[in-house]
């Protein structure tokens, strides 16, 4: 199997998978049972990742418990996978610095409610 020189050979069979119509029809079944971003509360757009909430790469392909995912629009899913990272999984932390900054944003600016 080909795959790009930046990717890991796990990350191509990933690729592979969501290439089939297994995942295509999954996914076009997800988006017709949920309509908005998990995260934002917003209409999905085309760009709306259907993202898994089990990160081991063994079970990429276990798509059986509906459970385990949920769709999230394109910029939700970046932020989720850079708050749970690869590797330290320190996103508590992360999460702990973004709402430093959040509440610092809003004394300053005023609520925006």
């Amino acid at each position: 199997m080909k795959y790009k020189r930046n990717h890991s050979k796990g990350q191509a069979l990933k690729t592979k998978f969501r290439r089939s119509a297994k995942w295509i029809k999954f996914r076009k079944h997800m988006k017709s049972k949920q309509k908005v971003c998990a995260v934002t509360g917003k209409p999905l757009a085309p760009t709306a990742n259907l993202h898994h909430l089990d990160m081991r790469e063994e079970n990429y392909e276990h798509i059986e418990d509906e459970s385990r995912f949920v769709f999230l629009s394109k910029t939700a899913h970046e932020m989720v996978h850079w708050l749970y990272g690869s590797g330290n999984n320190d996103w508590r932390g992360r999460l702990k610095s973004l709402w430093k900054i959040l509440y610092r944003m809003e004394s300053i600016n005023g609520s925006a409610a």
